[in-house]
């Protein structure tokens, strides 16, 4: 309820106005769609066509399989009882790996400069596909490659639960 006290003016309680943001907020929340928008094209219109440069945010990618490492499509190193192949590892990390993962860093570094994004912090991403069946020291030498390759962000595929 409000009240109204003389030289303090109105005030308002917490409690009906936590109930009014609550509603608000799951009203917001149920209307947020994160879906791209589709919207049908009327007929006798040909749209104009685009095409995207590069994404940097989805290059590169890393799939290991259970028997090896891949960039891309690009095979890199064989994984043999769980493990890289010791002449495949320096220091840690695996070599062919660090050295593919070089090259897609300079690509994307004369991309950004094409595109005028020089300037901006540039921060390489490696987006991971890998078994759940390998152990985390594989994950560890792969991630210490791409860092050593100045790739320092890591997104991690993994499969939606289902209920």
């Amino acid at each position: 309820m409000a009240s109204t006290g003389g030289s303090e003016g109105i005030s308002l309680d917490l409690k009906p106005m936590l109930d009014v943001f609550s509603v608000l907020i799951t009203f917001l929340l149920m209307t947020f769609s994160s879906d791209p928008v589709s919207h049908d094209v009327s007929p006798g219109i040909e749209l104009p066509e685009s095409k995207t440069i590069v994404s940097l945010d989805e290059i590169p990618s890393i799939t290991v399989t259970k028997g090896e490492i891949k960039v891309g499509d690009i095979k890199v190193a064989n994984i043999i009882a769980g493990d890289v192949e010791e002449k495949a590892r320096t220091q840690g990390a695996i070599y062919p790996l660090y050295e593919e993962l070089v090259k897609l860093m300079k690509t994307n570094v004369k991309v950004m400069e094409r595109l005028g994004i020089k300037d901006e912090v540039k921060v390489g991403t490696i987006t991971m596909e890998m078994d759940e069946s390998h152990r985390f020291k594989l994950m560890k030498r792969i991630m210490l490659s791409g860092q050593q390759a100045e790739f320092i962000t890591f997104k991690l595929m993994v499969a939606k639960q289902s209920n």
